[in-house]
């Protein structure tokens, strides 16, 4: 039996859709804002279109043996997804970060999702994946804000 669980961060920032949105689609300079926990990030090969759009491969993490993105969602400034391209107990990983215009501000929603059919490794990932969106969602909004600055 397959075992669905999701993980949703939110998180309210001043800085505009377009700053937060332009940093988390540039796979390259994830390394520059989500540090200390992604290390490394570049571009393993850019989409279709030849942007950074669908389809588009970043490799982030540690350079030794970074995890691969692709690209799912790219619609300017609003909303950015991705998903793993890479095996192991958890499967069909997505992700997806929201940007939301509110007073002030902005609201910031990182969702990640995935499949597994062990319970203990599901709620494991989970606890690992709730830990890891809210430092990146943190880590998105504290750069968001000083570049505003």
């Amino acid at each position: 039996m397959v075992r669905r669980y999701a993980c949703v961060i939110q998180r309210h920032s001043t800085a505009s859709p377009q700053a937060l949105f332009a940093l988390v689609s540039d796979g390259a300079r994830w390394s520059h804002w989500a540090g200390p926990l992604i290390p490394y990030s570049t571009w393993e090969s850019m989409s279709p279109a030849g942007d950074a759009g669908v389809g588009a491969i970043r490799a982030v993490g540690r350079r030794a043996r970074p995890t691969r993105e692709q690209v799912t969602i790219h619609e300017p400034p609003v909303r950015h997804g991705y998903t793993l391209l890479a095996g192991g107990p958890i499967h069909d990983y997505r992700a997806e970060v929201t940007f939301v215009e509110e007073v002030g501000g902005t609201r910031v929603t990182w969702r990640g999702r995935y499949e597994t059919r062990w319970r203990a490794v599901g709620v494991g990932y989970w606890l690992v994946l709730r830990v890891v969106l809210g430092t990146l969602t943190r880590n998105l909004v504290a750069a968001a804000e000083r570049q505003a600055v």
